[in-house]
């Protein structure tokens, strides 16, 4: 079952159990009102006959008894239609019934006070109140009214609140169907947009959020998502264009280089020997190209590499060392000696590091030292060449970008963004700027602290 007609269902089942609720209380507290009203007119006549009771009876009236003893105590004797009341019965101080209108017979030695209750005459409900009365309070008053019509009203009543219920069910039931279509609305546009996204090539449109619940945090979380899957296809794209790119420049050489060799079996020993160093030294490009190319495709998130502790000083000269041997080039560090041991993924910053080093090593002149600086939880590379063209700063960690006077140099423009990414997993920064004297350019990064 879906979203939607589940809340619907959830909403109106709430909605209808509510009216519900409220109808039986209406039915309920209408109900005792009704038979409470009676109660107090019941017990006012028992309490005060006279006043309410008009018309006069004594003891020899209707069964022929004597006067006395009753002087007080003054009752309908007209037609019952007539009454305010329907019934009444009246037995003496000595237990002889004066006025019998066909109640029933009550203990008159357990009565005390006013009591009432329901009793059945002749397939009719009456409300009946017995109490004495008198001057000594020596006689037994029973009255009783016919309630025959009060059920009838209750019952007309009872159908009119469930009609009206039944009513407001329905009402509920389409509110419900309402309500929850309007907060699956972005529900279901997401998870068309969802759709879409699976079965075509193209991305849908940013969904319009003009709501700030949760639902609408949804679509916000879903429009991010679809900004995310823009930016990675673009990057996808360019990727693999630039690798395509990159690529194709060294098999081309290499291919030239071999197809010379094999056509040309006249060449002499020390140009067969040149193309082949040269053959070797492109094969070794390629193999560094497509090392760099698979670390930049793969997100270095460091799942296999714990965080822990350590020296980032440290770190810089074991990666100086390895690659000053490597590249026959003198590297210096400097600083680090004394900072504190920072939580990193070493062997993902020895990385950046080394890049840095490759960097400057690239870009400095045969013979020329290169310095790594460190300080704290920042580090940066320097290296002796002409510097990085102002228009090019903010572009040199974009992989596989190469400004117009490097392009003659080797390299293939991804270890700089590999600097970048592990920069950004650690919560840290990067930075590229010339040096004041014009001496080439500083290139570094930064980790965080905690």
């Amino acid at each position: 079952m879906k979203l939607q007609a589940r809340l619907a269902i959830v909403v109106g089942s709430t909605a209808a159990l509510a009216i519900l609720l409220m109808a039986v209380g209406f039915i309920t507290v209408g109900a005792r009102q009704q038979l409470q009203v009676i109660d107090e007119q019941l017990l006012e006549v028992v309490s005060e006959p006279r006043q309410l009771i008009p018309g006069v009876i004594n003891e020899g009236g209707r069964n022929g008894g004597r006067r006395g003893g009753l002087d007080d105590v003054f009752l309908n004797d007209g037609p019952r239609n007539d009454r305010l009341f329907t019934r009444v019965r009246l037995v003496g101080p000595r237990g002889n019934v004066l006025i019998d209108d066909e109640l029933p017979e009550v203990d008159t030695t357990a009565v005390r006070g006013a009591e009432l209750s329901t009793v059945e005459i002749g397939g009719d409900r009456f409300r009946m109140a017995v109490a004495r009365v008198g001057n000594d309070g020596s006689s037994v008053l029973q009255v009783a009214t016919n309630i025959e019509g009060l059920r009838n009203s209750l019952v007309t009543f009872r159908m009119q609140v469930l009609g009206a219920s039944a009513l407001g069910i329905a009402l509920a039931a389409i509110l419900g169907w309402l309500v929850a279509q309007r907060l699956t609305a972005p529900i279901t546009t997401v998870a068309a947009a969802a759709r879409e996204i699976a079965e075509s090539p193209e991305l849908p449109s940013p969904l319009d959020v003009n709501r700030s619940d949760e639902v609408g945090d949804l679509a916000m979380s879903f429009n991010e998502l679809l900004s995310a899957l823009h930016l990675s296809r673009e990057q996808q794209h360019r990727l693999v264009a630039d690798a395509s790119h990159e690529l194709r420049t060294p098999l081309t050489s290499l291919r030239l280089k071999l197809d010379l060799l094999d056509s040309t079996p006249e060449l002499d020993a020390a140009k067969r020997q040149e193309l082949l160093s040269a053959s070797a030294g492109e094969v070794e490009q390629l193999g560094d190209l497509v090392t760099e190319l698979v670390h930049l495709a793969t997100d270095p998130t460091g799942v296999d590499e714990q965080p822990q502790r350590a020296s980032l000083g440290d770190l810089a000269r074991e990666i100086a060392s390895v690659q000053s041997q490597r590249t026959g080039r003198e590297v210096v560090v400097h600083g680090g000696e004394f900072g504190e041991p920072l939580l990193m993924r070493p062997k993902m910053v020895g990385r950046a590091i080394s890049n840095l080093i490759d960097n400057a090593v690239k870009y400095s002149p045969v013979g020329a030292a290169v310095l790594v600086v460190v300080d704290g939880p920042r580090i940066h590379a320097e290296d002796h060449g002409t510097g990085i063209p102002p228009e090019d700063l903010p572009y040199v960690f974009d992989r596989f970008f190469r400004s117009a006077t490097a392009r003659t140099r080797p390299g293939n423009g991804i270890g700089l963004a590999i600097v970048r990414r592990v920069a950004v997993t650690h919560d840290g920064e990067v930075w590229a700027r010339n040096k004041e004297d014009g001496t080439g350019a500083i290139v570094g990064f930064s980790v965080a602290t905690s």
